[in-house]
């Protein structure tokens, strides 16, 4: 049942979305009981308030956990049934109540309430099953004036292979060499080098300078 905590990567738990769904907030945790298989299962949901999952399947007749889900060398058609069909609810569950969290710096979710509020831009994602990248597009050309990426510091260059957001943004090909410091400031990465330029989002710069930049690019 690993792939059911995977479905929480990147995810952010919605608290009202829960309560809407049904749970109920109990000693810290928000609890939620289901009909797994009538008669015979019930499905007992928890997350607690920072989104970690519990699940216990409840063997109605017996009054008892019913463990064999949860041991992966516990084969069959009747255990992996039960097991389908708990993971089914519980994608369903994560799907209804919880939003994707894809940017998680300060400085990237600041890029991001600051391109809405200013351009009613939201960040696109483009690329299945990529949370980690995505992209502003202006509402007239609609063609992309930022992109949101989550790469490893090596790739821009740095001795570290600790991950990190950047982002793209277009400048004039004169000014390139005069912003480009390889600390703060790199050259586009995967991105026309010529014509755009990366921000590393790690605190490095001022976030009213990024969104200089940010403006510079839109009107470009």
């Amino acid at each position: 049942m690993e792939e059911i905590y995977a479905l929480l990567k990147s995810k952010k738990i919605n608290f009202n979305k829960l309560i809407k769904y049904g749970f109920k907030e109990k000693n810290n945790q928000y609890e939620h009981t289901t009909t797994l298989i009538d008669n015979e299962f019930d499905l007992f949901v928890s997350f607690s308030k920072d989104g970690n999952l519990d699940y216990k399947v409840i063997d109605i007749i017996a009054k008892e956990e019913y463990f064999l889900i949860k041991v992966p060398d516990a084969n069959g058609e009747y255990v992996g049934n039960i097991r389908e069909k708990c993971k089914e609810k519980i994608k369903q569950i994560i799907e209804s109540c919880f939003e994707t969290e894809s940017f998680k710096s300060r400085q990237a979710q600041q890029v991001i309430k600051y391109v809405k509020e200013k351009y009613e831009n939201n960040p696109e994602f483009l690329w299945k099953n990529d949370n980690g990248s995505a992209v502003f597009r202006h509402d007239e050309t609609k063609k992309w004036y930022g992109v949101l990426l989550t790469v490893s510091k090596n790739k821009l260059g740095i001795d570290s292979t600790d991950i990190v957001e950047i982002l793209d943004l277009k400048i004039l090909p004169e000014e390139i060499e005069s912003v480009v410091d390889n600390e703060k400031y790199f050259l586009g990465y995967h991105m026309n080098k010529k014509h755009w330029f990366t921000i590393i989002l790690d605190g490095s710069e001022k976030i009213e300078k990024i969104f200089e930049y940010i403006d510079k690019s839109y009107n470009m």
